[in-house]
């Protein structure tokens, strides 16, 4: 009867420990208006007509550029199709999961072909941080010649 109760509990224990490590924490993009909140689907943003490819140049200190490809969308599209009425706001703060934070112009935002919210690099999604990677989202300003105002594990788009 002991034997029979030290298997049950070794299996239920397997499947948990299964459960746990295929069950990975799904993405998510919040922007905040005031006190209002959205949570914008991930899917919605991977799958949208607007998302499109553009070649980058990655740029770190003590390493040489590395040119490659993103795939992304415009953040003005992106605050569009989740209905912002983004002439009513002067300025966007993007935070990261890692505790840093960017404050942009509108104006730099409403430039075409400028601001993109990233979600693939070389064809393959972005991870999160904890898997090492660059995601969920990563913000990539393409008129940034240095790469300064990258930033990386966006995870909260404030309109102020």
């Amino acid at each position: 009867m002991i034997k029979k109760n030290v298997i049950k509990n070794i299996i239920i224990v397997c499947v948990l420990m299964l459960l746990t490590a295929c069950s990975e924490e799904k993405a998510s993009l919040i922007i905040k208006i005031e006190n209002e909140v959205t949570e914008v689907e991930t899917d919605n943003i991977y799958s949208s007509t607007d998302a499109i490819d553009f070649p980058a140049v990655v740029r770190s200190s003590g390493q040489k550029p590395v040119e490659t490809e993103y795939k992304g969308i415009e953040l003005i599209k992106l605050l569009n199709e989740n209905r912002v009425e983004a002439d009513k706001f002067t300025r966007v703060i993007l935070n990261a999961s890692d505790g840093y934070r960017i404050i942009l112009d509108m104006e730099e935002i409403k430039e075409q072909s400028n601001v993109y919210l990233c979600f693939e690099r070389d064809g393959e999604i972005l991870k999160p941080k904890q898997q090492g990677g660059n995601g969920p989202f990563q913000l990539i300003i393409r008129r940034d010649p240095f790469s300064q105002r990258w930033i990386k594990h966006v995870n909260e788009i404030i309109l102020e």
